[in-house]
């Protein structure tokens, strides 16, 4: 029996955690990277052409997948010069807080249900953070 109980809880605990991924992504207007980086995923690219961003194309520089649970927070470095922290504040809502180079340079609160993205800028001018729950 006590074990049961003990099941639920830890079930009912996880049920709070968000799976996330962040990407770190280069908007061009060229129509190949220069750089050999992948186009991003054709979703993302819908949501951020629907967006007053001044690129036509985007690419992947990197991303990162990872487990934020409820309260917590987890950090991770996108690049040399960015990194992100990211709070789940329960409900699906979290805060993103943007660094370059160990310097904040903002955060932002949002709900980010399935489906939804928050795209923030990145450390630099062609450069934006693309942040939604992982698939799996």
């Amino acid at each position: 029996m006590i074990f049961l109980l003990l099941s639920g809880v830890s079930a009912r605990a996880a049920a709070g955690d968000l799976k996330l991924e962040a990407q770190l992504i280069l908007g061009s207007d060229d129509a190949k990277s220069k750089n050999g980086l992948k186009p991003v995923a054709s979703d993302i690219e819908k949501k951020l052409k629907k967006l007053p961003l001044k690129w036509s194309h985007y690419y992947v520089i990197s991303a990162k997948s990872f487990t934020v649970a409820k309260g917590d927070a987890k950090k991770a470095a996108l690049s040399k010069q960015c990194q992100i922290s990211v709070k789940n504040l329960g409900d699906q809502r979290v805060e993103l807080t943007l660094a370059s180079n160990g310097q904040n340079i903002g955060n932002i609160t949002q709900s980010l249900h399935k489906g939804q993205t928050l795209v923030a800028g990145g450390d630099a001018d062609n450069t934006i953070v693309v942040l939604r729950q992982a698939d799996k």
